[in-house]
């Protein structure tokens, strides 16, 4: 099993045993694993404790058995008390149990799986699916669910029997006594974002206690680095952004010297942010470095990235955020990362198309009675201008949250049949998908719109998606990344900022752009978002071994009896062609999955 952890510079394997249950991990400090007399525990991350005491003692004392002292007085009681990112588990020796628990926001994971003979866990799929008796297989509906969001949202995975950890989320098991039992599993949500969305709230308090919060994150952020890598060398990722500037112009203020800091550019303007990244480095006073991507990277990292993530990963910005963590592990041990601005602070353009499609149920009920039908009835070639705008307003503000939130495209119901084969459909649940994203949507706590969309985000969006990618490339680079504006006062802190402060009318991150006037450049707070993307599109129309590949493992993918093999020919044909296809914004997502399934070589069921 720990072959299917990644073994990074200056780590080894701790390890303990007792016939009935092991423990390993993978760390640089002795003080990650800890072996009592009752209790064995085990932690990754970057934990602290709530209390600043109580972290001056766990450095002395060790990770690993501050955690057990405290859990032999308080049991777990004592995960109340732990902020940071790691995955945490405890064996008690006593009771023959299992306690599994990773960090709030879900920066740092965990996979488990029932066994005939008990409960099977690790940081990684690729570990627990090498124990003997789990014999897992990549099933339809781990296929489908990664089609539909383009990574394996937890708490599933690609796998069946092999299942992951909710953010904010811990697991009991109890091992059966007598041959054939393995015992009880139980999952439990320990933490839950204290949304007050109808708060009352001054602006100008507000925007000074933020301002504070963020100064004592990257603090944390780079103490945290620190007391891991015992050198002072952090350095952050400079995208240009909102949230990158902030974090660089904090970090820069908390150095006595020029803050490193990183930047991805393109030769194609669209994708380029350098000018931006360039503004906020003169600005703060950065040491900023630059690196132009070529698509001929992408051929090259390719086999790497596969091989990193332990699940078919679609989202093609993995690869900027690699080479830009190793341009920077030529300086720095410790990365701070910006994600999580738009899940805490309304940033994301969905939230303020919700915010209009939501007044479509203040137009008088009788108006919309009459009026549906008619638009329902106009032909789709006659639906346009004025006519075709208003006919998709209402058939989609009629959706209920939070699935209009969400435009599965090809993948709609309507279109399953022409994407998949015959047999693929007759395997798996069609709404598990939107089900998850309700779960999510409903967990919130709260009526208000926006607080329902930031909880599902900070699930799907952020833990499932931004932060497997940051954290996969650094792990590619070999460095250590934190996370400044994922700190958990930040997070309570912005939960009681209240929505309309949030988003102000549809005007997104208005309270942090308030906020941030005269810190960052007012080129930066009204620039347009632009996200951490690269052209691979485009790329793989006119860079020959790009489009070589792409063509390749398409045609591979349509044997394997998911997708319908004409279906993949559509898109390898459209994607041939010039200009935009509807389809193209699949093209990286099927071939990561085909690379993938090449590289594990998984049994299918």
């Amino acid at each position: 099993m720990a072959n299917g952890l990644v073994l990074r510079a200056g780590e080894r394997l701790l390890q303990w045993e007792d016939g009935w249950a092991g423990l390993a991990v993978l760390a640089r400090e002795d003080d990650r694993l800890h072996a009592g007399d009752r209790f064995v525990v085990a932690i990754t991350g970057m934990p602290r404790w709530a209390d600043d005491r109580d972290e001056a003692k766990a450095r002395a004392l060790g990770r690993a058995k501050s955690i057990a002292t405290c859990w032999e007085r308080e049991g777990r009681a004592c995960l109340e008390q732990i902020k940071g990112s790691f995955s945490l588990a405890v064996i008690d020796k006593k009771a023959r149990s299992l306690f599994l628990a990773i960090d709030r926001v879900g920066i740092d994971p965990m996979c488990h799986g029932d066994v005939p003979d008990g409960c099977v866990f690790a940081t990684t799929t690729d570990a627990v699916a090498a124990y003997p008796s789990l014999d897992p297989k990549v099933d339809a509906q781990g296929l489908y669910r990664y089609a539909m969001n383009y990574v394996s949202p937890a708490p599933g995975t690609v796998y069946r029997g092999i299942n992951k950890l909710l953010s904010g989320h811990s697991l009991s098991h109890n091992i059966g006594r007598g041959s054939g039992r393995s015992g009880s599993t139980s999952i439990h949500r320990y933490w839950q974002t204290p949304y007050q969305p109808d708060g009352a709230g001054d602006m100008a308090a507000l925007s000074a206690d933020l301002k504070a919060h963020l100064a004592k994150s990257v603090d944390r952020a780079i103490d945290a680095g620190v007391a891991a890598q015992d050198t002072g060398a952090v350095g952050a990722f400079l995208s240009g952004g909102l949230d990158s500037s902030t974090v660089c112009g904090f970090l820069g203020a908390s150095l006595d010297r020029p803050a490193p800091a990183y930047t991805i550019v393109f030769e194609e303007d669209r994708y380029n942010e350098g000018p931006y990244a360039q503004l906020a480095a003169r600005h703060f006073g950065l040491a900023h470095r630059e690196y132009c991507l070529k698509p001929q990277d992408v051929v090259d990292i390719l086999p790497e990235i596969v091989r990193v993530f332990d699940e078919p990963f679609g989202n093609s910005s993995v690869i900027p955020a690699t080479f830009c963590a190793r341009m920077a592990k030529t300086d720095v041990s410790l990365l701070l990362a910006g994600d999580g601005g738009d899940e805490l602070f309304a940033g994301n353009q969905r939230y303020a198309d919700q915010t209009i499609l939501s007044h479509y149920h203040k137009v008088p009920a009788l108006l919309r009675v009459l009026g549906e039908p008619i638009l329902d009835r106009i032909p789709e070639p006659l639906a346009i201008g004025p006519i075709g705008k208003a006919k998709r307003y209402s058939q989609r503000a009629r959706l209920p949250m939070p699935e209009r939130m969400h435009n599965p495209g090809i993948y709609h119901r309507s279109q399953l049949s022409r994407v998949f084969t015959e047999e693929m459909l007759a395997q798996i649940n069609v709404e598990e998908p939107y089900d998850l994203w309700a779960q999510h949507y409903k967990e919130s706590e709260t009526d208000d719109m926006l607080a329902s969309m930031l909880h599902m985000d900070m699930r799907i969006t952020l833990a499932d998606n931004d932060i497997r990618k940051v954290n996969g490339a650094c792990l590619l680079a070999d460095i250590d990344v934190a996370y400044p504006m994922l700190d958990d006062d930040l997070i309570d802190f912005a939960a009681k900022v209240p929505s309309r402060l949030l988003l102000s009318g549809t005007r997104l991150r208005h309270f942090f752009k308030e906020s941030m006037k005269g810190f960052l450049p007012d080129a930066i707070l009204n620039k347009k978002k632009q996200g951490f993307g690269m052209p691979f599109s485009e790329w793989t129309k006119s860079y020959p071994p790009l489009r070589d590949i792409a063509v390749d493992c398409l045609q591979s993918l349509g044997k394997r009896g998911v997708f319908r093999a004409d279906f993949l020919e559509g898109v390898i044909a459209a994607h041939a062609r010039e200009g935009a296809a509807i389809t193209d914004y699949i093209v990286w997502d099927l071939i990561m999955l085909e690379l993938w399934l090449r590289d594990r070589k998984p049994r299918m069921v």
